[in-house]
């Protein structure tokens, strides 16, 4: 056994002890994981957390049969630095390089090529899971099957996933990108289902204005004699205002991305939300701010910022899963109702045996719609405008993924998920006695009090941190 293996064992068995303390006292208990992407900030109080935040490893790399084992906080960067020097790589990535493994799985993240290989948990094959009275058990679609689907997407309310067996791909060394430029919501939508009928490995898209987008296909390549453009340096452009300036001057466009430059490519800027921290500080937005604050415009920088501020509250956040009948007519209310640009589309591969997962739809392509915006609304107003647009979603047989805030009524969200199915696995695996259940871990019940200070104090440092 590995150095490393072992390490994990012990932390295993301290988290087992620990779980065993409070299901022996009869006490709920949370997850505490250290940096979060969620628009929920985190609190780490040492009676009523399990401290996970050390399980932050790569623990194996199989290049014969193309597997990872992975620790859930491992984020995306250093998942991929580690698959990379083996030419493999996850075939999903989060845009974001703090996002985790664990918070893939349990918060239904998806990317450009999940209308291939679904989200992030559907590239999972085996999972340890410590259960709510500190027993360890392995999930797989051979082992406890029924838990395997059913803790994708349940924010740790069946148990705490300790260790992730991962499939990989093949990669290469950069991506062959064509961006398709779009003139109407209509067009938008049916280039995108086109395009993932085809052998392709990632579609994405923007939508800047009612009549102007792109959408963007990707694959593989070798260097190639095209134009190379990156996105990590201080000195390149934002991807979406790169993408912007293209949908502006070409009908197609082609050119090449290194790979990580690729995966990464809303990094900086956070898709486009960064733009709203040079309105706060009242700093100009060009190229030139842009380089000299580029520290402070990753997306691990702005969420520790939106934490340390509780600032979730003055921003409409929310991603929005539509089987593709439905998108138009969403893209159309968020034109006359919200009018927030740009807008971010992501074809998704349908889900079934994972219930709780924003892609588990009835239709053969789901698309995910990323409204991303200031909302400029008091709380009450805030908390409506987030209400308007549950009952919308859900008319339109849609989800909402939940790692954003959540307005619905106990009775309202039992209506979208299987609470009996839910119940059941609970029950059966013990996590009723320590674990809250999903509503309590989503549900937004209370008004974030916004401190500027908090939020200053969190961007200055945050280029300090390592993770």
């Amino acid at each position: 056994m590995t150095e490393i293996a072992k390490q994990h064992l012990m932390d295993l068995k301290n988290i087992q002890e620990q779980m065993k303390s409070f299901f022996a006292r009869k006490q709920k208990v949370k997850i505490y994981h250290g940096s979060t992407n969620s628009t929920r900030a985190q609190k780490f109080e040492k009676d009523k957390f399990v401290d996970v935040s050390r399980l932050d490893r790569v623990i194996e790399i199989n290049t014969n049969e193309q597997y990872i084992l992975v620790e859930p906080n491992v984020p995306m960067d250093k998942l991929a630095e580690a698959t990379l020097k083996h030419r493999l790589v996850p075939p999903v990535v989060m845009e974001f390089p703090g996002i985790t493994v664990g918070g893939g799985i349990q918060g239904g993240a998806g990317e450009s090529g999940s209308f291939k290989h679904g989200l992030f948990h559907d590239t999972c094959l085996e999972y340890e899971i410590v259960l709510g009275n500190g027993e360890v058990v392995t999930a797989s679609p051979t082992q406890n099957q029924d838990l395997f689907f059913g803790t994708v997407c349940s924010y740790g309310s069946l148990g705490i996933i300790t260790l992730v067996k991962l499939r990989l791909v093949p990669a290469k060394d950069f991506i062959h990108i064509t961006f398709n430029t779009t003139k109407n919501f209509d067009e938008a939508v049916s280039l995108t289902e086109k395009k993932v009928g085809e052998a392709v490995d990632f579609v994405d898209g923007i939508i800047f204005e009612k009549n102007r987008g792109v959408v963007i296909v990707g694959n593989f390549t070798d260097k190639k004699d095209l134009p190379v453009s990156t996105f990590s340096k201080a000195s390149d452009e934002w991807f979406y205002i790169h993408a912007d300036k293209i949908s502006k001057r070409h009908e197609e466009y082609e050119e090449i991305i290194p790979i990580k430059d690729y995966l990464f490519r809303y990094d900086r800027g956070g898709f486009w939300m960064g733009k709203y921290g040079f309105n706060f500080l009242k700093v100009p937005f060009n190229r030139f701010t842009r380089f000299i604050f580029n520290s402070f415009c990753t997306t691990r920088a702005l969420y520790r910022s939106l934490h340390s501020a509780n600032f979730s509250q003055k921003y409409l956040i929310q991603d929005i899963s539509l089987p593709k009948e439905g998108v138009v007519h969403f893209l159309e209310y968020i034109e006359k109702n919200l009018h927030t640009y740009p807008i971010w589309l992501c074809p998704l591969k349908t889900g079934n045996q994972d219930k709780l997962s924003p892609n588990c739809l009835k239709t053969d392509l789901v698309i995910n719609v990323g409204v991303w915006g200031e909302a400029k609304k008091d709380f009450p107003q805030f908390v409506e405008l987030n209400r308007e647009l549950e009952r919308f979603v859900e008319n339109l047989g849609g989800r909402k993924v939940l790692y954003a805030h959540a307005y619905y009524s106990r009775d309202e969200f039992w209506k979208i998920y299987d609470l009996k199915w839910y119940n059941a696995l609970r029950n059966k695996y013990q996590a009723n006695i320590t674990f809250p259940d999903i509503f309590e871990k989503t549900f937004v019940s209370r008004e974030y009090k916004q401190t500027i200070l908090g939020g200053l104090y969190g961007l200055i440092k945050s280029p300090f941190k390592v993770s």
